[in-house]
């Protein structure tokens, strides 16, 4: 990868329902988390990611009115915007402005305000990151898309739905150590099984829970001065033709495994070389398939795989240690950044509760458009 990207300052908001907070409040708040833990570094670009605002009527050229709000003065300002996979392409992109030499440090900004919207309203407007013509505009939306994914895989693999609980609670194991966490609780058999119907088989536990929230990254080109320091290792952003029909068919996410994979050969890496990894869980059906695109699992054994412990803290594979978009919420625009955030945490021995010992090096991958495009970072 060349010059290794350095992250100097991270930032995060709780992730919960900010009924007295707006846009640009949640973006300012972890702007200048991020600002106050990178020292003396100063920005001279910022990118700031959103997924929702411009369809609810929000703020938007995000980018420019966050600068403003900060007081950085005249700066480059972007605005990014690719559905779940916004917060991981405004950082791809801020990689590419440090890595060509045009900034020396970079400022990444991710926001989402969903408590505003009404829930009918909200899944319309996020069903608009699908084809909104094909389909959108006849009432498909990622939660029916996921439900008639759920048969599918139950049906090709002879599974039960009930064994897609075990990757729910996985979320909430880690979750609940996490006080950044919007379902900082873990969640029983019961709870699980007991849970409202959403689109059959999936019900409301299967689903990430909106919520409002933000999260940044402040970036420079590394200085190699200091092994303790966490560096982007590799990194790589994938886009595949769309249609929602394509995950629920073939049981696979072709960009989310393209994607790892050029990652991981970016940093030089495997999958057995990574000690925790983030995966895009907006639902128990994405997950499923996302751990089985990347190479943690084989094709129908993701959820055997989550039942026998191995993804939890203390199993080969460490998965959403904070709790994932299931557990720790869903704010689609910032999403990206809070895994990267939340891995960065892990890295430098921050975790908390949550800490995985020896942690030195993360995967983490959002997807956007049910899958259609996928960013991963390696983190080390």
């Amino acid at each position: 990868m060349g010059d290794r990207i350095e992250i100097v300052g991270i930032g995060r908001t709780c992730a919960k329902e900010r009924w007295t907070r707006g846009l640009v409040d949640l973006t300012v708040e972890a702007a200048g988390a991020a600002l106050d833990d990178g020292g003396d570094v100063s920005p001279s670009a910022v990118i700031v990611s959103n997924a929702l605002g411009g369809a609810l009527g929000d703020q938007q050229n995000l980018g420019t009115f966050t600068a403003s709000s900060i007081g950085l003065g005249k700066v480059e300002a972007h605005s990014v915007s690719c559905d779940e996979a916004s917060g991981g392409g405004a950082l791809r992109l801020a990689s590419a402005l440090v890595g060509a030499g045009m900034h020396e440090a970079v400022l990444v900004v991710g926001a989402e305000k969903t408590s505003d919207a009404l829930p009918d309203e909200l899944e319309t407007v996020r069903a608009n990151g699908l084809d909104a013509t094909r389909e959108a505009g006849f009432g498909f939306g990622p939660a029916v898309a996921s439900g008639l994914g759920m048969q599918r895989y139950g049906a090709e693999h002879g599974i039960d739905r009930s064994l897609f609980y075990h990757l729910a609670s996985t979320a909430h194991l880690h979750g609940a150590k996490n006080p950044f966490a919007f379902l900082p609780w873990e969640l029983s058999f019961d709870q699980y099984i007991r849970s409202p119907i959403v689109a059959d088989p999936l019900t409301v536990c299967d689903l990430a829970p909106n919520c409002d929230g933000g999260a940044a990254v402040l970036i420079r080109k590394g200085s190699g001065k200091s092994s303790s320091s966490v560096h982007i290792l590799g990194s790589a952003s994938v886009s595949v033709p769309t249609g929602i029909s394509e995950p629920i068919t073939s049981l696979s996410l072709p960009a989310a495994a393209q994607c790892a994979m050029l990652a991981l050969r970016d940093a030089g890496l495997s999958i057995e070389d990574l000690s925790l990894l983030d995966l895009h869980d907006s639902s128990s059906f994405i997950a499923a398939l996302s751990i089985e695109a990347v190479g943690l699992a084989k094709r129908g054994e993701a959820l055997l795989l989550a039942r026998d412990g191995h993804f939890r803290f203390d199993g080969p594979a460490p998965l959403w240690t904070f709790g994932g978009l299931k557990a720790r919420g869903n704010a689609p625009g910032a999403d990206g950044l809070y895994q990267v955030v939340e891995a960065t945490l892990q890295l430098r021995g921050d975790a908390g509760k949550g800490q995985i010992d020896g942690a030195d090096r993360a995967l983490v991958q959002c997807l956007g458009s049910f899958g259609a495009t996928a960013v991963t970072h390696v983190l080390g």
